[in-house]
C-alpha cells in the first residue's frame, strides 16, 4: 500500500504526459462503478493491468472510487439497466448475446451490472477531462507546496521521510521500492 501511495504521487509530480493518468483514473472510475464480484469486472481489471497504463493511479482511483461512489451511482444505474433492457431494441441483441456459450457467466441480463457498465463506459470521456483538468493544477499549483511540507516534516515523522524519498526515487527512475 505504501509503495502504491508513493507511485501515484510520483505520478502526479512527474513529467510525464497528464492525459495518461487522467485515462488510467477515468478507468478506475469505471471499475468503481461496475460490481466486483463479477466476471465482466473481473475481465476489465485483468485487460487494464495487462495494458500499458499508470496501475497505481488506476487502483488508487478505484479504491477511493468504491468508497464514495456505491452511495449515489448504484441506484442511478440499476434504473439505467432495466430501462435499457426493457426495451424492445434490445430484446435481439441480448437474446443473441446470452445465447453465446460462457457470455451469460457476464451477467449482462442483470439491470444492474448491464446498467453499471453502460455508466461506467459513459463516464470514461467525462472523468477524463475532469482528471486531466485535476492532474495539471495539482503539477501547476500543488506539487511544489506538497513536496516542500513532505520534505519539511520529514525529519519529524519517520512515515513522511520514506514517502519523500520514495517519490525521489521513483521520479527518478530507480525502481528500488
Amino acid at each position: 500500500m505504501f509503495v502504491l501511495i508513493v507511485r501515484i504521487i510520483a505520478a502526479l509530480s512527474a513529467y510525464g504526459k497528464p492525459g495518461q493518468i487522467a485515462l488510467a483514473m477515468a478507468f478506475g472510475v469505471t471499475l468503481a462503478v461496475i460490481p466486483g464480484g463479477t466476471l465482466l469486472w473481473w475481465i476489465l481489471l485483468i485487460i487494464l493491468m495487462l495494458v500499458r497504463i499508470n496501475q497505481a493511479a488506476l487502483l488508487v482511483t478505484m479504491g477511493l472510487g468504491r468508497l464514495i461512489l456505491p452511495a449515489f451511482a448504484d441506484p442511478l444505474s440499476e434504473q439505467l439497466g432495466y430501462y435499457l433492457l426493457t426495451r424492445p431494441f434490445m430484446t435481439a441483441p441480448m437474446t443473441s448475446i446470452l445465447s453465446v456459450p460462457g457470455l451469460m457467466w457476464l451477467r449482462l441480463n442483470d439491470s444492474f451490472v448491464f446498467g453499471a457498465l453502460v455508466t461506467g463506459l459513459l463516464s470514461i470521456p467525462f472523468c477524463f477531462l475532469i482528471f486531466r483538468v485535476i492532474v495539471g493544477l495539482w503539477r501547476r499549483y500543488a506539487a511544489a507546496p506538497f513536496r516542500s511540507f513532505i520534505s519539511r516534516i520529514g525529519a519529524r515523522v519517520p512515515l513522511a521521510k520514506r514517502i519523500a524519498q520514495g517519490v525521489r526515487a521513483v521520479s527518478r527512475g530507480r525502481a528500488s521500492l
